[in-house]
């Protein structure tokens, strides 16, 4: 299970990765690259397999998640497969539609009571890491692009994401991508900072979540996939599960604005969803910029200040590190031919089609 949802988030950093023959010790210690779509195949497999050995009942001691409920696990397991289908679906229409009917069928996160997350305490060493982080920088700021996006669509999520600027009170978010440099001048109470809840000791780690599930299943009745319920309904449930989540009150309030409602919001499907479900991603940045990539709901700017490496734009992926060129030097290039292009930042992996 986990290490599947491990494997997923390698190959949409990066694309190909070693995965038949990763994990095998000094047995093999240059591991071919597996392509992305191949990854994507036992990604489903893995899953379908895991669920297939669960059936209820007690799991093992030390269960940090879920303390041993094997029925909430299959419900994960569920949801992450119905993720690994829909990350899938604008190249394998038919594969994703298959998996992820079967994931839906098979029951997935409907609640906040059954998120998938691990229970940091406020205690080191086993506090959240961006709260011991912040015991030695206070320098992690709120970009102009999310406040600029919640400002506008008047999200009470806004004043739990962040704290209001020292200086004057008003929620103000620093430049994106300048360089160090410049960044510099910016002084920390000028701009605001992460608030209460996200620094705590024990917020938790997300592994999945009501709101994330809520949305794919509004994409999945808008693809057609069947047991997937109305699109609206499960969008205006991701949007709730939420402000519950974060403690924020006034969700029906903010649904009913005209830039939010499902109804009247601009943009396709993919773009309604895409915006609120980047908006409830909040501190699940990797997930966020994946489905930021495969969906094209605009937001992200480019750096201020120009990339230091690319093309300037978003990145479409993560380069492989230098460890991988210079010990696994034949697979690396292997691996760049499945690819289908440079190890460069702009290069699109292979669920990125627009």
């Amino acid at each position: 299970m986990l290490q599947a949802w491990t494997y997923q988030l390698l190959t949409d950093a990066f694309g190909p990765i070693p995965m038949a023959d990763a994990l095998t010790g000094t047995d093999n210690l240059s591991p071919g690259y597996d392509s992305q779509q191949a990854v994507y195949g036992k990604l489903v497999s893995m899953l379908q397999g895991a669920t297939a050995q669960m059936n209820g009942g007690a799991g093992p001691n030390g269960d940090q998640v879920y303390g041993g409920d094997m029925a909430a696990w299959e419900t994960f397991a569920n949801s992450l497969l119905l993720r690994v289908a829909m990350r899938m679906s604008d190249v394998d229409a038919a594969g994703a539609k298959s998996a992820g009917e079967a994931a839906i069928a098979g029951g997935v996160i409907g609640t906040n009571a059954e998120n998938a997350v691990f229970p940091y305490i406020d205690a080191a060493p086993n506090n959240n890491p961006v709260n011991e982080a912040n015991k030695t920088r206070n320098d992690f700021a709120a970009s102009n692009t999310m406040i600029g996006f919640l400002t506008a669509l008047n999200d009470p999520r806004m004043s739990i994401y962040y704290n209001a600027s020292a200086a004057d009170g008003l929620y103000v978010g620093e430049v994106y991508g300048l360089d160090e440099t410049n960044a510099a001048l910016t002084p920390d109470a000028v701009v605001s900072q992460p608030g209460a809840s996200v620094l705590a000791g024990d917020f938790p780690g997300i592994f999945m979540d009501a709101a994330q599930v809520s949305f794919l299943l509004a994409e999945a009745a808008e693809r057609g996939w069947a047991g997937a319920g109305d699109a609206e309904a499960n969008y205006n449930a991701g949007v709730t599960s939420s402000f519950e989540f974060w403690g924020a009150d006034g969700a029906a309030d903010y649904l009913l604005q005209a830039d939010v409602a499902y109804g009247s919001a601009a943009g396709t499907f993919s773009e309604r969803i895409g915006r609120q479900k980047w908006t409830a991603l909040y501190m699940q940045g990797q997930e966020a910029w994946a489905e930021y990539r495969r969906m094209d709901f605009g937001v992200l700017l480019p750096c201020a200040d120009g990339s230091l490496d690319g093309d300037g734009g978003v990145p479409s992926r993560m380069k492989y590190p230098l460890d991988e060129q210079t010990l696994n030097g034949a697979s690396y290039a292997a691996g760049l031919v499945t690819l289908g292009g440079a190890d460069a930042l702009e290069t699109k992996l292979w669920w990125d089609v627009n």
